[in-house]
């Protein structure tokens, strides 16, 4: 990401007034879904996310960001405030791809996606193969992304975090 370029990660405003009793200002924090979505799939090594827990939003942390240094301090100093978002486990890119495999009704694709499986960017093959297949291509995005969703609520359960997020941005 070049530093002239602004992106819904780099928004960075740390003078946002808060309510002082945290619990009431969790219950009425919307959070934004697709920002959610996209940090979760992001399994580049140097991308880092965090969800801030007083505004809603996710902010990335990469070494190339301009406003590192500043960004960085303000996490550290308020850890309680900064929520890491767990990147993907090793496996679970590949067992999505295979229980999503197992639905396709089109036996012929199956070999083909079993060789997308063993390369050594599975996620890229996969959407190859089922380029030449609109249905299954926008069935399987919709199946990523509820997998994606469904974690993301499972881990917001997990850190005590209300379950509301803005899904129309």
């Amino acid at each position: 990401m070049s530093s002239g370029t602004q992106s819904q990660f780099d928004n960075f405003d740390d003078e946002d007034d808060y309510d002082d009793e945290e619990e009431t200002f969790k219950e009425e924090l919307v959070f934004d879904l697709d920002a959610l979505v996209h940090a979760w799939q992001d399994d580049a090594p140097d991308n880092n996310y965090y969800l801030d827990t007083r505004n809603g939003s996710v902010k990335l942390v990469h070494q190339s960001l301009y406003d590192l240094k500043q960004l960085t301090d303000e996490i550290e100093k308020h850890k309680e405030r900064y929520l890491y978002l767990p990147k993907p486990g090793p496996n679970q890119l590949k067992d999505d791809l295979r229980d999503f495999q197992k639905t396709i009704e089109n036996k012929s694709l199956h070999p083909i996606l079993d060789m997308a499986l063993e390369s050594p960017h599975p996620l890229s093959g996969f959407n190859k193969v089922l380029a030449n297949q609109p249905e299954e291509l926008a069935r399987f995005k919709e199946f990523r992304e509820s997998r994606v969703r469904l974690r993301i609520k499972q881990w917001f359960e997990a850190n005590s975090l209300t379950n509301r997020w803005d899904e129309h941005l």
